[in-house]
C-alpha cells in the first residue's frame, strides 16, 4: 500500500469516528437505565442539552485544533485531539459506574471533552489529507473520506440496535457498550499516525525545508519529490505575499468573510436537515 493509501485509510477512518459520535447517543436517550441513571425524565429537556453540549464543544475544539494545527504541525494536533477524544468518551462511560451521585455533571463533562477531540479531528484530518494527497486526486480523497462518515453513522446505530434488542432497555451495559466500543477508533488511529509524515507544506512554511524534503520522499518517492518542493516553495511565497487570517473570514469587511459564510451556512443547512 503506498503511502497516499495509508494517509486517505487513516483519513477515512477518523472521520468514521466523527460518524460514530454523530449516531451514538441515538437509542441510549431512550435507555431506562440510562436515564434513571442520569437522573432526568424521559421527556426532559435535558436529554437533549446533553446530546447539544458535544456540538458546543466541537465548535471550541474545531478552532483551537485548527490553531495548534498551525503552530504546532497537523500530526501533534491530531493526536492530542485524538487523546481528548478517548478521555471524554471514558467521562462518559463512567458515569453513573457504581455511583448515582454527580453523574449528570460527569456525562456532561464527558460530551464536551469529547466534542473539543472530535470537532478538532474533524477540523485538521481534511487540511492534513489535502495537503499529502496530490492536487487531482484530493477531490477523491476526500469523498471517500466523508463516505466513512455515514459508515460510522451506521456503525453506531447497529451496535445501539443490537445491544438494546439483545439486553433490553433497563440493562446498563446496552448503553454503556455502545460508548466505550469508540475507544477502539482512537487507539487505532494512535497506534497508526506515526507511520504517516507531517505535512510538507506544513513544514515549508515554517522553514524546515530538509523536513519537507524527507516528507515528500516518503510520499511519493525519490524522482517526483524535487519537483513537488519546488512548486510548495513556489506556492508558499505566493500564499505569503498575500496571507489570510482568522480576522479575514470573521469580519464582513475581511476578504474572506462571504466565501468562508458560504461554506458555513452549507454545514448550517446541512445539520438542519439531518
Amino acid at each position: 500500500m503506498s503511502k497516499q493509501h495509508e494517509v486517505v485509510l487513516f483519513s477515512s477512518t477518523a472521520i468514521a469516528l466523527y460518524g460514530y459520535d454523530q449516531g451514538m447517543m441515538s437509542l441510549i436517550n431512550t435507555n431506562y437505565d440510562y436515564l434513571d441513571t442520569m437522573g432526568i425524565a424521559e421527556e426532559s429537556p435535558l436529554v437533549g442539552i446533553i446530546v447539544s453540549v458535544y456540538y458546543l464543544g466541537c465548535a471550541v475544539g474545531a478552532v483551537l485544533a485548527s490553531q495548534l494545527g498551525d503552530y504546532e504541525g497537523r500530526k501533534p494536533s491530531i493526536r492530542a485531539c485524538l487523546i481528548v477524544t478517548a478521555v471524554g468518551d471514558l467521562f462518559m462511560f463512567v458515569a453513573g459506574l457504581g455511583y448515582s451521585r454527580g453523574a449528570r455533571i460527569m456525562m456532561l463533562l464527558g460530551r464536551i471533552i469529547m466534542g473539543l477531540g472530535v470537532g478538532g479531528i474533524d477540523a485538521v484530518i481534511p487540511v492534513y489529507s489535502s495537503e499529502l494527497n496530490e492536487s487531482g486526486a484530493r477531490g477523491r480523497a476526500l469523498a471517500q473520506e466523508f463516505q466513512s462518515n455515514i459508515f460510522g453513522l451506521n456503525m453506531a446505530f447497529g451496535i445501539n440496535l443490537g445491544l438494546t434488542k439483545g439486553l433490553g432497555k433497563e440493562n446498563q451495559w446496552s448503553w454503556r457498550i455502545p460508548i466505550v466500543a469508540m475507544q477502539v477508533y482512537p487507539i487505532l488511529l494512535l497506534t497508526f499516525i506515526y507511520r504517516l509524515p507531517e505535512s510538507p507544506r506544513w513544514l515549508i512554511f515554517h522553514g524546515r525545508d530538509d523536513d519537507a524534503q524527507e516528507a515528500l520522499i516518503e510520499i511519493y518517492g525519490n524522482e517526483e519529490s524535487e519537483g513537488k518542493l519546488d512548486e510548495l516553495k513556489k506556492a508558499h511565497d505566493e500564499e505569503t505575499s498575500h496571507s489570510i487570517g482568522y480576522n479575514d473570514m470573521i469580519w464582513p469587511s475581511g476578504k474572506q468573510f462571504h466565501p468562508t459564510m458560504v461554506t458555513v451556512m452549507g454545514q448550517v443547512n446541512q445539520a438542519l436537515t439531518g
